[in-house]
């Protein structure tokens, strides 16, 4: 069973890689099934791609962790060019509850796009409550 887990995180993981976004990502929300943690280098990795819907596939699948390392990365993609990746990354941030995202969560809250600025919001008051 094992021996099929790390095939799968490696095959996975090489399909981040894949020239079709599609592909990189589906890898990326399976990753996060996967819930192994040698999946959250990769993923932080991810949240570079050059199409928004593999970063923000990766921003939500870096949630399942709650990784440390993926924290400033996250905060990082609160100030992304697309509104999806940044409504994730407020998700991702609002699942980890580190109060390192207080600061930018405050300010994603202020985003001019509806759905993050709600979503920043919710974000920001769950990582309070849990002070």
């Amino acid at each position: 069973m094992e021996e099929s887990l790390e095939r799968n995180l490696k095959y996975l993981v090489e399909e981040l890689e894949n020239a079709d976004w599609k592909r990189r990502e589906d890898a990326a929300e399976l990753l996060a099934e996967l819930a192994d943690p040698k999946a959250v280098d990769p993923l932080i990795k991810a949240l570079n791609d050059e199409d928004c819907h593999v970063r923000e596939a990766a921003a939500l699948s870096l949630a399942v962790f709650s990784d440390e390392k993926a924290i400033e990365p996250l905060i990082d993609k609160l100030n992304d060019e697309k509104a999806s990746v940044r409504y994730a990354a407020a998700i991702g941030l609002s699942a980890m509850g580190d109060e390192r995202a207080i600061e930018p969560l405050e300010k994603a809250s202020q985003d001019s796009n509806p759905v993050v600025k709600k979503v920043a919001q919710m974000a920001l008051n769950s990582v309070k409550e849990r002070k």
